[in-house]
């Protein structure tokens, strides 16, 4: 009986060869257009021929823009915008403004380069980096900048003696002093350079002319002229009216001038009026008037408005000098100016003086008063 035995031969497996190229082709992915392989596509490209379909900047190669020579505004379309920058920072703003980025431009950097061999001609070299769909992008562009010269509205205006409105700066009952003019004068071309800050082209004085009666002040604002006189209201206690004239017609609307009578309060500092039986020294007249009453030597203070019975009896500048004789607790002794004959009056709550002093002095009939040092 033969047995038959197997033996079992192991299975020897052949190597695997493994191709690396074959691989990472796998892992990339042809361009549609180019043909090469990408490992990412933006909108169904690779990058190049991705950054080939966008203009990332755009910018024309003149700019035209108009300057006035007088005062430096710059004209847009129809208007003109006042600019109070150098000439090279306005080159800037007006490329950056004809400067067109694709919307879809993120962390945009922008450098100008400005070169100009001639006043009215500025050469731009620009450069522009940003990300698009998280690639980055640049652009490099040349434009020429072309400057021309027109005097702006305001300034021709100006030039052509243009107003829309008159402050005539007069005094309540009396003329105005020189100094209080000059006062006015100076809060007005405070208001005209305020509201010239904020935006009013025609905020500018015309003219000023001087009258016997006062000062008028032509202004080309009339928003201008009413603030000045708002302003002189609440600092000085001016009030003031409004006159309008007709002078024409623009666009079918008609056109005024307005004249402000801007009078300044009937009382000044220095003035002696008398309030009731009281004679008070005057410090300022506003809203309020506040002042000392020359008999007490206390402060007096009341509404302006209240004060129309007031009147002026005298002012300091008619102050005599006199000598104090003897001084009191509550009484001082004082020689008069004229009869030298010694009248005792009442010590105000300012004299200090302990005797032998000179003091300036008003009188007002019987009345000899100490005036405030």
């Amino acid at each position: 009986m033969h047995m038959l035995t197997l033996e079992r031969v192991p299975i020897q497996s052949k190597p695997i060869i493994t191709n690396h190229n074959m691989i990472d082709n796998m892992n990339n992915v042809l361009c549609p257009v180019c043909g090469l392989p990408t490992e990412h596509q933006i909108d169904g490209r690779c990058r190049d021929c991705f950054l080939k379909t966008i203009t990332l900047a755009s910018i024309p190669l003149v700019i035209r823009t108009i300057l006035c020579p007088v005062c430096g505004a710059v004209k847009k379309g129809k208007h003109w915008e006042d600019r109070n920058i150098e000439i090279e920072d306005l080159m800037q703003g007006v490329i950056e403004q004809a400067l067109k980025i694709d919307p879809q431009a993120r962390d945009v950097t922008t450098s100008i380069a400005l070169t100009n061999s001639n006043p009215a001609i500025y050469r731009a070299h620009i450069t522009v980096t940003a990300h698009i769909k998280g690639v980055k992008a640049e652009s490099r562009l040349n434009t020429e900048v072309r400057i021309s010269k027109e005097n702006c509205d305001a300034c021709s205006r100006m030039a052509g003696g243009y107003y829309e409105a008159v402050v005539q700066i007069r005094a309540e009952g009396r003329f105005p002093e020189r100094h209080e003019q000059q006062q006015m004068l100076e809060l007005v071309d405070e208001v005209v350079e305020r509201q010239y800050q904020r935006g009013d082209r025609f905020a500018f004085i015309t003219n000023t002319q001087e009258l016997p009666e006062g000062t008028d002040v032509y202004l080309g604002s009339n928003s201008t002229a009413r603030q000045a006189c708002r302003m002189a209201g609440e600092q000085f206690g001016c009030s003031y009216s409004e006159s309008p004239s007709l002078v024409g017609k623009k666009d079918g609307k008609d056109i005024y001038r307005i004249t402000y009578s801007l009078r300044l309060p009937r009382l000044v500092p220095g003035d002696i009026i008398k309030a009731g039986e009281d004679a008070v020294l005057v410090n300022r007249s506003a809203k309020m008037t506040t002042g000392i009453y020359l008999e007490s030597g206390l402060e007096f203070s009341q509404h302006t408005d209240r004060l129309k019975d007031a009147h002026k009896v005298a002012d300091v500048n008619e102050a005599e000098n006199a000598i104090v004789v003897l001084v009191e607790q509550d009484t001082v002794q004082v020689m008069h100016p004229f009869t030298f004959k010694q009248v005792t009056i009442k010590k105000p709550a300012y004299f200090k003086g302990t005797g032998g002093e000179d003091v300036r002095v008003i009188l007002m009939e019987d009345t000899i008063f100490i005036l405030p040092p």
